[in-house]
């Protein structure tokens, strides 16, 4: 299993899933100028798959399930629809095949400054202040250079039209407050994937995997074990 984070963040963010799926060899990436990797972060979604799919060919990696929060869903799917030959399943989680920026967001970064308004909607309503500051802290360490290139990845991401096409196993998970990606963006999705399943978090917004990851990670562990 590669999983792979979404805009700004690094491997981190899946470390509830990393302590706690049993039975398979656990990846998580830091996509370039994110986390503990050198280089810079791309503005399109088509060269972060094409670094992941490099990575599957390098390691030797056969029969993979990808796992994709928001940009990293929109990565996975990209993966699928060019490297659909070593895929086993894909579990996107709080993303879309559109993830469009408001402009207003798009212009304040190229202006250098952090969004910092975004953050209360990254959560579920009435999230815990101290969850809420960390995060914003977490923002202010991060260059406004990696969530512009990011961001504007997202932005140009479509492959609304494509998706049809692909039949790989595939569980989407929404957390049912997400506010940044809505629900409305995973049952797209899962009406155009005909091998799909969907599956609600409730008490979760759009970081899921960390709001709620008990559920969550029982949600995986019945897509692996053919439970759904």
């Amino acid at each position: 299993m590669l999983f792979i984070h979404g805009a700004g963040g690094s491997n981190e963010v899946w470390l509830n899933q990393l302590t706690s799926i049993r039975g398979y060899c656990l990846i998580a990436l830091d996509l370039p100028g994110h986390g503990d990797s050198e280089g810079d972060a791309f503005n399109a979604i088509g060269e972060y798959s094409s670094l992941v799919a490099d990575f599957i060919q390098t390691q030797n990696l056969h029969s993979v399930i990808l796992v994709g929060h928001s940009m990293g869903g929109g990565i996975v799917l990209e993966c699928a629809l060019s490297h659909p030959e070593w895929l086993k399943g894909m579990i996107l989680m709080d993303t879309g095949a559109r993830l469009r920026v408001k402009k207003e967001i798009l212009d304040q970064l190229a202006r250098g400054i952090h969004p910092i308004e975004i953050i209360p909607y990254l959560y579920r309503n009435n999230c815990e202040l101290q969850i809420l500051c960390k995060a914003r802290e977490a923002m202010k360490h991060i260059p406004t250079g990696v969530y512009w290139a990011d961001f504007q990845a997202c932005d140009m991401f479509d492959r609304t039209p494509d998706i049809q096409n692909l039949n790989i196993p595939t569980l989407i998970i929404c957390g049912e407050e997400d506010r940044m990606t809505p629900l409305k963006y995973s049952i797209s999705l899962h009406e155009a994937l005909a091998n799909s399943t969907l599956e609600v978090i409730s008490a979760a917004g759009h970081m899921s995997m960390q709001e709620n990851s008990e559920a969550i990670n029982a949600v995986i562990a019945a897509f692996l074990n053919g439970e759904l």
